[in-house]
């Protein structure tokens, strides 16, 4: 089976996760970032998890799972089964998803409704890598391959062009010579390794918008 791959818009919304140990840790840290309004609950917590507590970074509840933390309002975004307990894990996700609602098991991804890939991160720029939960191992080591890769400047590129995308629209009309100068923007921006030289780029890519301007005027 093929996961459809999505990046999922999570800010204010909630995010429930059910325990509050090492695995449960692991799974809270990748929304940390997000701005989800994450909702633990667990008899205890990891250390890390009391931390960000206290900092006001997640909600915990000190309680065993329930069945009625399904059906409170609002309902959950998503669901982590993170409890230790692969048992226990199971049932909330059987439980979950005959309410249909999304949840991750962290010891059965076959009666998960979704899978966390490894993912790195380079500001607004994101890669992920997964193997369908048949080797979390596999995963790991191909993040830390696309870690080496990823050079820091994407990030800033990714901001840049969102900066400018409105106007790159409106100043070239044709949906195919905007596409054409997006894609050739790209394919010079590594081979004038611009990553490098991130000070310059915003006048860079006004060049090449100008010129770009220029041909669409003249039918080049």
């Amino acid at each position: 089976m093929v996961g459809y791959m999505t990046e999922l818009i999570l800010t204010n919304r909630k995010v429930l996760c059910i325990g509050g140990g090492q695995v449960a840790w692991r799974k809270v840290a990748g929304l940390a970032e997000c701005g989800a309004r994450i909702m633990v609950v667990a008899p205890q917590l990891h250390p890390e998890l009391a931390r960000w507590q206290a900092e006001g970074r997640l909600f915990y509840r000190a309680d065993s799972f329930q069945e009625a933390l399904l059906d409170e309002a609002p309902r959950p975004a998503l669901v982590f089964a993170a409890t230790g307990e692969e048992g226990l894990n199971r049932r909330i996700a059987h439980l979950a998803a005959a309410r249909d609602l999304w949840c991750n098991s962290a010891d059965d991804p076959a009666c998960s409704g979704f899978l966390v890939p490894a993912v790195v991160r380079r500001g607004a720029v994101t890669v992920a890598a997964t193997t369908g939960g048949l080797s979390p191992a596999l995963s790991r080591l191909l993040k830390e391959r696309l870690d080496r890769l990823l050079e820091p400047g994407w990030g800033q590129v990714a901001q840049l062009f969102g900066a400018w995308r409105q106007r790159v629209k409106v100043s070239l009309v044709d949906a195919a010579h905007r596409q054409q100068f997006w894609r050739q923007t790209c394919l010079a921006l590594e081979e004038e390794n611009r990553l490098q030289r991130s000070q310059d780029n915003e006048s860079w890519l006004e060049e090449r918008l100008q010129r770009a301007i220029d041909d669409q005027k003249t039918g080049g």
